[in-house]
Order: C-alpha cells, then sequence, then structure tokens
C-alpha cells in the first residue's frame, strides 16, 4: 500500500485531526490513536450512543488504540515514547497543551529529527485568537461560509456537515504527505500549522478573488452561481435539476435541447454578460420548459447534448445513485460495539488501492500490543494499569 512502513501517533480528537490519519490508516499506515482512559475521544459518544458511535467508527477505522492519561508524568512519558518512534504526530491541543505534556514538536524532534508533526487548530498556533477553542461551525461563520450560503434575503447559512473540519483534515493530509515526500529527499522533517479558519477560507478563493478586487461585499445567491448563468438548480417535473454552461457552443446546445428556439437566437440572452442581466426572464422561460418533463428524463437529454446536468437528491437516494454504487463509495465492516455497518469508503482510487483492514478500536484496545513495540516490560504494563495511567481491553477478534 501506498504508506507501508509510516508510522502515525494519532493524538487528535473529534473529526479535522482524525479523519487525516484515517486517510493515512486507508493508505496502509500504521496509525495508533491514543485516548484518554475511561472515557476517550468525545465523538466516541455522538449521537446518543457510549463507546463507539457509527461517526466515531467511520472516522477511526485502521487504527489501532491505546487510552493513556497524559496528565500524569507517567502517561506523558508513554506518549513521548510513542511519539519518538513515530514518522507523523497529529495533534489538536490548543496551543501551547502539548508543550506542557512535554510533547511539543522540539521535544520530540529533538530526538525525532526525522518527525513530521501537525497541529490541527481552530485558528493556528498563533495570533490574537489561538488560544481560542473552534469548532465547524464556529470556522464557518467567520471563514465567510455561511455569509455565502442561503437564499437571497434571508440569513446567512450552515453548509451541511462538518465542512470546515474536513477542509482541514484534507488540507493536512496533503501537507502531512508533502511533508515526507520533503523528508525522503532531505532527511529533515517539518511542523505544519493547520487552522480550521484558514482552511475554510481556502474554500473560497473564486468569491475572495473577486471581493478583493472589487472590495463589493457578495450577496447570498442562493442556488445559483452569480457570475455565470445558467449556472443553477431548477425545478421540473417531478423534482429538481442542475445545469451548469460554460461557453457560447454549450448554450446552444442547450437550447435547442429544451426547444425554445426564440430563447437561442434573442440577442438578449446572446452572452453570459446579458444573461446575467435579464436572469429573471430567462430562469422562467428555462423552467417552464423543465415543467414538461421529470429530471431523469431531462438528465437524459443533456447527457446525449453533451450538457453538464445532473438531479438534485434527497440524502437517501444519493446511495442508490449508480455512479455512487460504481465508484465504490460506500463500505461496509463489521464493527465491534455496532456490528455490521455502512459508511464512507476511500474518496480516491489509485494504482496501490486503499483498504480497511481494521475497524476502529475499542477504548484501550490495543494498549498491551503498542506498549510492548516499544519495549515496555509486561509487568510495567501492568504496574501502570493499576495506577490508572492506562488502560487494557481484552483484544477483539
Amino acid at each position: 500500500m501506498l504508506l507501508d512502513g509510516i508510522r502515525v501517533l494519532d493524538l487528535s480528537r473529534v473529526l479535522a485531526g482524525p479523519y487525516c490519519a484515517m486517510l493515512m490508516g486507508d493508505l496502509g499506515a500504521d496509525v495508533v490513536k491514543l485516548e484518554r482512559p475511561g472515557r476517550g475521544d468525545d465523538l466516541r459518544d455522538w449521537g446518543g450512543k457510549r463507546g463507539m458511535s457509527s461517526v466515531f467508527a467511520a472516522a477511526n477505522r485502521n487504527k489501532r488504540g491505546v487510552a493513556i492519561d497524559l496528565q500524569k508524568p507517567d502517561g506523558a512519558n508513554l506518549a513521548f515514547e510513542l511519539a519518538r518512534h513515530a514518522d507523523v504526530v497529529i495533534e489538536n491541543f490548543l496551543p501551547g497543551v502539548a508543550e506542557r505534556l512535554g510533547l511539543g514538536d522540539e521535544a520530540v524532534r529533538a530526538v525525532t529529527p526525522t518527525i513530521v508533526y501537525a497541529s490541527v487548530t481552530g485558528f493556528g498556533q498563533t495570533g490574537p485568537y489561538a488560544k481560542r477553542p473552534g469548532y465547524n461551525t464556529i470556522a464557518q461563520g467567520m471563514s465567510g461560509l455561511m455569509a455565502l450560503t442561503g437564499m437571497p434575503g434571508h440569513p446567512p447559512t450552515r453548509v451541511a456537515g462538518s465542512t470546515s473540519d474536513l477542509a482541514a483534515s484534507y488540507l493536512c493530509f496533503g501537507a502531512v504527505n508533502a511533508a515526507l515526500v520533503h523528508r525522503f529527499r532531505t532527511g529533515r522533517g517539518q511542523y505544519l500549522d493547520v487552522n480550521l479558519l484558514a482552511s475554510s477560507l481556502g474554500l473560497l478563493p473564486d468569491p475572495a478573488a473577486h471581493y478583493l478586487e472589487t472590495r463589493v461585499r457578495p450577496e447570498r445567491h442562493g442556488n445559483r452561481n452569480p457570475n455565470l448563468t445558467p449556472a443553477e438548480a431548477f425545478q421540473t417535473k417531478d423534482g429538481y435539476i442542475t445545469v451548469v454552461l460554460m461557453n457560447p457552443e454549450q448554450w446552444d446546445r442547450f437550447c435547442r435541447v429544451l426547444g425554445d428556439e426564440e430563447l437561442r437566437t434573442s440577442p438578449r440572452f446572446a452572452t453570459n454578460t446579458d444573461r446575467l442581466q435579464d436572469h429573471a426572464e430567462m430562469k422562467a422561460r428555462i423552467e417552464a420548459a423543465f415543467a414538461t418533463a421529470p429530471t431523469a428524463e431531462w438528465v437524459r437529454r443533456f447527457e446525449k447534448a453533451q450538457i453538464a446536468a445532473g438531479p438534485i437528491y434527497e440524502f437517501d437516494q444519493v446511495f442508490e445513485d449508480l455512479q455512487v454504487k460504481h465508484l465504490g463509495l460506500v463500505a461496509e465492516i463489521d464493527q465491534p460495539g455496532l456490528g455490521r455497518v455502512g459508511m464512507l469508503g476511500f474518496p480516491f482510487r489509485s494504482t496501490t488501492p486503499a483498504a480497511i483492514r481494521r475497524p476502529a478500536p475499542l477504548l484501550g484496545q490495543h494498549t498491551r500490543e503498542v506498549l510492548e513495540e516499544i519495549g515496555v516490560p509486561p509487568a510495567e504494563i501492568e504496574r501502570l494499569a493499576a495506577a490508572g495511567v492506562i488502560q487494557l481491553a481484552d483484544a477483539v477478534a
């Protein structure tokens, strides 16, 4: 697999950091997730579940789990030993916490100069907001994502899902792997400062460019692109469809499919600029045509004409789509604590494919195994367990 032989210590919780570590595990990295004894990652209890939620399982597959109390000196020392033996450390403590625990980048790098150390926070390691906790919805609000989302005249709207968390996660994934390439070339590690605010703003290069050019605050445009049209959602006979046109040739073919010759030949709609000026009338004419046939029929006609179009699904319909099934975007695994569960598979294909090799760990499931690998004697493991520094769990087949 692509990341065979890479060892990752995942000190992070909830989603942004853990999902990055999960992607690395999917590609073959040996990922050890460290959690606090007794309680574990907050994500374990999402949705009213206790100990193993479906969201935790989806974000922590392909990891071995250890439970170590970092607030106790012996626990922090164990975590340092795990970091010293790793290629990558991912953490999402508030700035300064890792250093206080003796687990900061400088401490680890002093003994392992090749370490790739990634910190994922709400606002970064420095600056006036550095010590603030930050979560998905807060980053969405402060980055402008919410300001640009929603219908005209309505309040800012949260983008569905953990969009800001995942933006940081994917950015961290790319940064870590780029740093590993650099390390293999030079023998030097890297420190990576990833935060939700910057990652979220990074999702908006086009509206940012327009604003920085004009200094005009953009309005909310709902389901349409404010700079290109048609590039939006339209109502059909039985649902909704999205269509995006990029050039005059596509506009010509689009109008022919609609059967609206006046729309095709009128100088009022000849260019994208013209159509933006008379958008309301253009949309009314298009939806009048769309009302004559169901969404699936329009998608079929546009595909034949090489026009980009797709249905707007309700969420349950997404997983019945033929292309979603073909791409294998849903995986099923046997998850201890839950049984047979479905989750999203790996999001891209490669010559050496990703794989789900193990389910998410029970709390402390691999503590004994991992500590033995770094040379902790069995008697010391028992002492640490008795002292409450670590939590052990029987291995689950």
